[in-house]
C-alpha cells in the first residue's frame, strides 16, 4: 500500500509540477526507482523463505543475499530525503545561523549513512543470521539512534524556522499559511519518528524479524514525506491566491457622498454659491503572499496599492 502512495504521488509530481528543476525532478525519479527496486527485492526474499525454502528450517539460519540491498535502498532514500531536508533549512536560514544549525543534521546524517554500510557489509561477508545480533551494538542501534536525532533537528529546525517568520510577519494570511507549514513539518516528522523509535526499541531487545518488518516500512514514509512536501505546494498556493473576505482596506473620505435629491437636481445655487457633488477617495491596499520556488517555505510580501 505505502509503495502505491509513492507511485501515485510521483504520478502527481509530474503531472503538476513540469516547471521544476531538473535536478528536483531527478530526485523524485531516483527516489521512485529505489523504493522500487526494495520492494522488488524484498518480494523476492520473502518468496526465497516461503516458496523455494518452505519446510526447510535450516534456510532460516542463512540471511538471503537480497536483504542487504534492501536495507541499502532504505539507507539511501533516507540519506537522499535527509540531504533534501538539511539543504533547504541551510538556505532558508540566515547567514549567520546556517551552519549552526545545519552541521550537526548534516553530521547525524552522514553517521547514520556510515553505521547503515557497515551492517550491510558485514552482513553480506558473514550471511549467517546470528551475524544480526552481532551488528545490532555497532551497527543497526548506532544507525537507527543516528536517524532518530536527526529527525528531531530537522523537524525543530523547520517549526522555528517557519514560527520566526510567523512572528516577524504582520499579515494575518502569511500567518495563517505558517501555522500551516508548521503542522505539515511536525506530521511530517511523526510518523518517521515513531517508526524509528520503535525499531530502535525492537532493536535493543534483539527482535530480528520486528526489525526487519519495520526496516521495511521506513524507507517508504521517508519516500512519502519528501513527495508529499513537493505536491503541496499547489494547495497553498491556491489557498494564497483565494479571495480573502477580511481583506486589509484602508480609506479616507475627504466628504460624505450626497443623496440624490428628489427633484433629480445633481446641484443648485444655495446663497450664490454653487454646491458640488461630494467625493469619495478610498485607498485600498492588497496583501498577496507568493513562495520561494526554490522550498515554498519563504513568504514573500507584495503590496498594491489601488
Amino acid at each position: 500500500m505505502l509503495y502505491g502512495i509513492t507511485t501515485l504521488q510521483t504520478y502527481l509530481y509530474y503531472m503538476h509540477y513540469s516547471e521544476d528543476s531538473s535536478l528536483m525532478k531527478l530526485l523524485v525519479a531516483a527516489i521512485w526507482i529505489l523504493d522500487s527496486l526494495h520492494v522488488s527485492f524484498m518480494c523476492y526474499m520473502l518468496y526465497y523463505y516461503l516458496i523455494i525454502n518452505y519446510g526447510v528450517p535450516a534456510a532460516l539460519e542463512y540471511i538471503v543475499w537480497s536483504y542487504q540491498v534492501t536495507v541499502l535502498m532504505n539507507l539511501l532514500v533516507i540519506f537522499a530525503v535527509q540531504c533534501f531536508f538539511a539543504h533547504k533549512i541551510h538556505y532558508l536560514y540566515r547567514r549567520n545561523v546556517r551552519w549552526l544549525v545545519t552541521v550537526p543534521i548534516i553530521v547525524l546524517v552522514i553517521a547514520h549513512l556510515g553505521f547503515g554500510l557497515t551492517v550491510v557489509v558485514v552482513t553480506a561477508i558473514h550471511d549467517k543470521t546470528s551475524m544480526l545480533t552481532q551488528t545490532w551494538y555497532y551497527g543497526v542501534t548506532p544507525s537507527v539512534g543516528t536517524v532518530v536525532l536527526a529527525e528531531i533537528l530537522i523537524t525543530v529546525s523547520l517549526c522555528a524556522l517557519l514560527y520566526d517568520n510567523g512572528l516577524r510577519s504582520a499579515v494575518p494570511r502569511t500567518k495563517r499559511i505558517l501555522n500551516t507549514l508548521i503542522i505539515y513539518a511536525a506530521n511530517r516528522c511523526l510518523l518517521t519518528l515513531v517508526v524509528a523509535v520503535a525499531e530502535l526499541s525492537v532493536n535493543a531487545d534483539q527482535q530480528a524479524a520486528w526489525t526487519m518488518g519495520l526496516n521495511f516500512i521506513i524507507g517508504k514514509l521517508y519516500a512519502n514525506s519528501l513527495l508529499a512536501s513537493l505536491n503541496t505546494r499547489q494547495y497553498l498556493r491556491s489557498r494564497d491566491l483565494a479571495p480573502e473576505s477580511g481583506g486589509l482596506v484602508n480609506s479616507v473620505h475627504l466628504a460624505n457622498l450626497s443623496k440624490s435629491s428628489e427633484s433629480g437636481k445633481s446641484s443648485e445655487d444655495v446663497g450664490g454659491r454653487s454646491k458640488v457633488p461630494e467625493v469619495a477617495v478610498v485607498c485600498t491596499t492588497t496583501t498577496t503572499t507568493t513562495f520561494d520556488p526554490a522550498f515554498d517555505e519563504t513568504p514573500i510580501l507584495k503590496r498594491e496599492v489601488v
